[in-house]
């Protein structure tokens, strides 16, 4: 047995990717108070303004993917950044024809195929026009444990989410298939959230959510130092065609 192929089964037992409808690799992760009596006076709490800011635009950024392959159909998400580019996974997009992309607001778009990195699982779509989307703002600092993250994303093809939690730390991602090391959180992920953006509380992508570790109910993103690599077109190659 090769060496790549040993990889790639200890990958294997590690994670299960999470778009929808493709195979993948599965591991073997104050009470209120009863005094009515006290006061008939009903008080009402504000609306935290700031978290629905945010929400409100993480759903704006995401996009739902859907990509029809040559015997399978792919269901992803990603998000939108300046010139129409458009980030996702690489194995949300198996052997592509026709990828559409929907917006939040119910629009939908054809989009190219620009290339899939070669040793990351993020893919590059390319929109003919990006009019109206909103785009994404990229957190330059390194993410650091303990952070409050957003996962954003559309699981199982269905309405746009946001799952919030904390950063746990980053882990050697070569043992997943990463060249650099991944951010592990405690957001729930679920299939169809593949591709989608890690934000933080300023609404700035931090990762990209790429698998769900089954054994912890942890979810895994690349980290956006990857994601800027990896936007350079000389480091993508272009799918396999049927």
């Amino acid at each position: 047995m090769t060496g790549r192929r040993r990889g790639h089964l200890r990958r294997c037992l590690v994670v299960v990717l999470v778009s929808s409808g493709l195979g993948a690799c599965v591991e073997a992760p104050t009470e209120p108070l009863d005094d009515p009596g006290a006061s008939s006076v009903v008080t009402f709490e504000a609306p935290d303004l700031a978290a629905e800011s945010l929400r409100r635009r993480a759903q704006e950024v995401t996009v739902r993917i859907r990509s029809l392959g040559c015997d399978q159909l792919g269901l992803g998400s990603g998000f939108v950044l300046p010139g129409g580019v458009v980030v996702t996974n690489r194995h949300v997009l198996i052997q592509p024809r026709t990828v559409t992309v929907n917006s939040w607001d119910g629009r939908s778009l054809a989009a190219d195929v620009s290339g899939v990195a070669i040793d990351s699982d993020l893919a590059i779509l390319r929109l003919e026009s990006s009019e109206g989307l909103e785009v994404a703002e990229l957190r330059s600092e390194p993410i650091e444990a303990g952070e409050t993250i957003h996962a954003i994303g559309y699981p199982d093809g269905g309405p746009v989410t946001v799952s919030s939690g904390t950063v746990l730390g980053v882990v050697d991602g070569s043992l997943l298939g990463e060249p650099a090391d991944v951010i592990r959180i405690d957001a729930t992920i679920r299939p169809g959230n593949s591709g989608g953006p890690l934000l933080d509380d300023e609404g700035r992508v931090v990762g990209v959510v790429f698998a769900l570790e089954t054994g912890r109910g942890t979810g895994l993103a690349v980290p956006v130092a990857t994601l800027l690599e990896r936007l350079d077109e000389a480091e993508l190659e272009v799918p396999a065609g049927c």
